[in-house]
């Protein structure tokens, strides 16, 4: 267990450094040709599914893992009766416990809080078929579970569902519904994770692992010609859209980690007795990680009794020196909104594995010249990877997931969205 929570390099979210921030020219990548072996590795997650809403045409789709489980994951689903479409991926870090359960979980508290009280009535609070459908045609939907809760949270959600349906203030704010829901699922997967009485089972140290692994995501949720975006940690967001036929980037998400002054200065004032060196000693949060916000992470959100738990359980790794003023970390989501225009054409949602070798002005053009018939989310993670060399991209595709392939590029996940315009 102290391997999960170990200062390793992959818990504090040290760069890819093979791979970070080494742009080319968009047209060298039009003179690849994949090896079989290359195609292969690379399209065996990838899907593509047709939508034709009146707000989406179609979707692609593709993770390729680094770490082995993937601690990336990505939700696509729809709140049955409905208009709302959920697109997500997700960014594990410190293991994938978090991140599993984040998938899962998702869409039920988003629907909880962006859905009309009205229309929350009918839906049983523990039956998933009131909550999260697959989109039809989709054909990676083995993520949708049944029995997703625990008994602890069945009677969180149960109670929130109650609240919700009573409440007025959340109403036509839905930058505060999807924060609340955020925060909610969050401050759910730490409640769970707390033991009742003295004894500590493997039931105990499993939801342990979950609440101390971490999770980034961006969401986009689509509704009746509306978007919003939410970025917690280091995924990213990126509109493309086409003026006067010349087609443009616009980043919709905050880049939640040390290096960002905006997260700096909001950290300084919130801990205003702490050290700045050590608040950010080596360039990570505690000396810990990177992002700033995140799910999980309960070693630098939790105080008292529940610190002294995770001591006691894992032992020195969760101990923090000059661990002051708690919590550190939060789960507060920027969220930003448009309305769907002729000239959006799609949008990308990534984890930052995608964004180590690709600019966002990058990837909007390399969309735009893609080929006829390519999946559009391989065809960023390709290029991505071989920067124009296919031989490169050889090399990187050839080590099997693990640690060493780890040390080379970190799980990509990426969903494309194509609007109906």
């Amino acid at each position: 267990m102290s391997v999960v929570l170990a200062r390793s390099a992959l818990h504090r979210g040290l760069p890819c450094r093979l791979l970070r921030r080494h742009y080319h020219d968009p047209k060298d990548f039009h003179r690849i040709k994949l090896s079989k072996l290359s195609e292969v590795i690379l399209k065996s997650e990838e899907s593509t599914c047709q939508v034709q809403t009146s707000d989406i045409l179609y979707y692609d789709s593709n993770r390729l893992p680094s770490n082995n489980p993937c601690e990336d994951q990505i939700v696509v689903g729809r709140v049955p009766s409905s208009d709302m479409y959920v697109f997500s991926v997700i960014d594990g870090h410190g293991g994938w416990h978090c991140g599993s359960t984040i998938r899962h979980r998702l869409i039920y508290y988003l629907a909880l809080y962006l859905l009309p009280p009205e229309e929350l009535t009918w839906r049983n609070p523990l039956n998933r078929m009131d909550w999260v459908e697959p989109i039809s045609g989709d054909a990676s939907m083995e993520w949708i579970a049944d029995q997703v809760f625990d008994m602890k949270t069945v009677d969180s959600f149960r109670a929130r569902y109650q609240t919700r349906i009573q409440d007025t203030e959340l109403r036509r704010n839905p930058h505060l519904q999807i924060m609340t829901a955020f925060q909610d699922l969050d401050e759910d997967i730490g409640a769970e994770a707390m033991p009742e009485g003295q004894r500590i089972t493997k039931q105990t140290v499993q939801k342990l692992l979950t609440a101390t692994s971490g999770a980034c995501t961006v969401t986009a949720v689509i509704d009746n010609g509306q978007v919003h975006v939410a970025g917690l940690g280091d995924c990213r967001a990126v509109l493309g859209r086409r003026k006067e036929n010349t087609m443009s980037a616009h980043v919709l998400t905050e880049e939640h980690r040390t290096y960002n002054p905006v997260e700096r200065e909001r950290l300084i004032r919130e801990h205003p007795h702490e050290d700045e060196d050590i608040m950010f000693f080596d360039e990570r949060l505690c000396g810990i990680l990177q992002p700033t916000r995140a799910f999980g992470d309960v070693i630098l959100k939790w105080s008292g009794r529940e610190k002294m738990l995770l001591e006691y359980v894992f032992g020195d790794t969760c101990y923090i020196p000059n661990y002051i003023s708690p919590p550190y970390l939060i789960s507060k989501p920027d969220v930003r909104s448009f309305t769907i225009s002729p000239d959006d054409e799609f949008l990308i949602i990534a984890t930052d594995g995608l964004w180590d070798g690709l600019s966002d002005e990058m990837s909007v053009k390399l969309l735009d010249m893609k080929p006829e018939g390519v999946n559009s989310a391989t065809w960023l993670i390709q290029n991505s990877l071989a920067h124009g060399n296919a031989d490169r991209l050889a090399k990187v595709l050839s080590i099997p997931p693990g640690p060493v392939c780890r040390n080379v590029r970190d799980d990509i996940s990426v969903v494309v969205i194509y609007f109906n315009n």
